[in-house]
């Protein structure tokens, strides 16, 4: 996973919730890329990523499939990734990300990128029969990491509310 991953579509979450086509709210994609052109830049290197499952909830879902399904993301998230960062990659890194929300079904709601923070809240499409869910990303970024929170809330017919919440951080380690 790249640094750039890390921030509006970078989670599993936003990932799973957005789509093709981009729609546009009064802080939309545009609002967005004005925040973001005071963030930090990445530098290039080796990165290490992490991720740690925080909340897992899904209401009426029986308690072996939820820990199962809470096993089966630990599992994953304690693996780690590493990654490098090309010089072209982090030059480009806002381009993709403008690029990356231009491209989703999501409709952003909130985008603030201030002084090494990131306060984010977009709502995704979830799934194919009208379901929608909230996505919120808060942390820090520095021109050699992030930790990010991210979080994915789904009213679910029959079930209530879902709630998938991870924290993923990401530091530079060296050269690549």
């Amino acid at each position: 996973m790249r640094f750039i991953s890390l921030l509006p579509v970078a989670a599993v979450l936003l990932l799973a919730a957005c789509g093709d086509s981009a729609e546009d709210s009064p802080a939309g994609v545009e609002g967005a890329a004005e925040a973001m052109a005071d963030g930090p830049t990445p530098q290039p290197g080796q990165y290490s990523t992490t991720t740690e499952i925080l909340e897992l909830t899904i209401p009426g879902l029986a308690p072996e499939m939820r820990d199962m399904i809470r096993s089966a993301m630990a599992e994953g998230a304690r693996e780690g990734s590493s990654y490098c960062l090309t010089a072209e990659d982090a030059a480009n890194s806002r381009e993709e990300m403008i690029r990356n929300m231009t491209e989703s079904d999501c409709t952003v709601q909130r985008f603030d990128m201030a002084g090494g923070t990131i306060d984010a809240s977009l709502s995704c499409p979830a799934g194919g029969e009208g379901l929608t869910g909230d996505v919120t990303l808060n942390g820090t970024m520095t021109e050699t990491g992030a930790d990010m929170t991210m979080s994915f809330k789904s009213q679910v017919p029959d079930l209530g509310e879902a709630t998938i919440r991870m924290r993923m951080v990401s530091s530079r380690v060296g050269d690549c």
